[in-house]
C-alpha cells in the first residue's frame, strides 16, 4: 500500500468517526495530504476580479475554518478578504482583515497599509487613514496611490476626490497551493 493510499485510509477512517461524508473526507485529504488549499485560491481569484457580491466571501470563509494554511498563507487570505469586503462597502471589516494581515507580519505592508488607509478613509478615521499612508511610504517611497491621498487628505472634505469605490488584489497574490 503507497503512503498517500494508507493516508487516504486514515482520512477516510477519521472522517467516518465523525459521521462525515466522502466528499468532506476527500476534501481533507488534498488539503492535509496533497497540500491542495482550493478554497484560498478561490478567494485570490474572488478578491482579483474585483466583484462586489457576498457569496464570493464564502471560499474565504471556508479557507479558514477547513484548509491547513501557513501564517503567510492565513496571511494572504486575510487581504484578499479585505479585499472583497472593501468593494462590498463592508469598510469595518474591510479594515479588520488588512489589521490581521498586517499583524501576521504580511510581506507587501505598504499595497495592504493604503487597502486599509482607503477603507479608514471611507469611515472618516482621516487622522488613522494619513498614518496607514505615512508608513506605506515608509515601506515603499514609490506607492503613488499613499501619495496622492495624502495630498487628498490636506483638502476641505468638499474638494477632494472621490475614494475608489473598489479595489483588487491584482497580481498581488497569486494563487499558489504550495505556499
Amino acid at each position: 500500500m503507497s503512503m498517500s493510499a494508507s493516508l487516504w485510509g486514515a482520512a477516510m477512517l477519521a472522517m467516518a468517526a465523525f459521521g462525515q461524508g466522502s466528499s468532506d473526507s476527500e476534501l481533507v485529504f488534498k488539503t492535509v495530504v496533497q497540500n491542495e488549499i482550493p478554497h484560498f485560491d478561490d478567494c485570490y481569484r474572488n478578491a482579483a476580479g474585483g466583484g462586489a457580491d457576498y457569496a464570493l466571501l464564502r471560499p474565504c470563509d471556508l479557507a479558514l475554518e477547513n484548509e491547513a494554511l501557513t501564517q503567510r498563507q492565513t496571511a494572504i487570505l486575510h487581504v484578499n478578504r479585505g479585499v472583497i469586503r472593501y468593494n462590498l462597502g463592508d469598510y469595518e471589516d474591510a479594515i479588520d482583515d488588512f489589521s490581521v494581515a498586517l499583524d501576521l507580519n504580511i510581506n507587501v505592508k505598504a499595497k495592504v497599509l493604503v487597502n486599509r488607509g482607503l477603507s479608514l478613509e471611507a469611515v472618516s478615521a482621516e487622522r488613522l487613514a494619513r498614518l496607514d499612508y505615512e508608513s506605506a511610504l515608509a515601506f515603499n517611497p514609490d506607492n503613488q496611490t499613499a501619495r496622492r491621498r495624502l495630498e487628498e487628505l490636506k483638502k476641505p472634505v468638499y474638494e477632494r476626490s472621490r475614494l475608489p469605490s473598489r479595489i483588487n488584489a491584482g497580481r498581488m497574490f497569486p494563487p499558489v497551493a504550495g505556499i
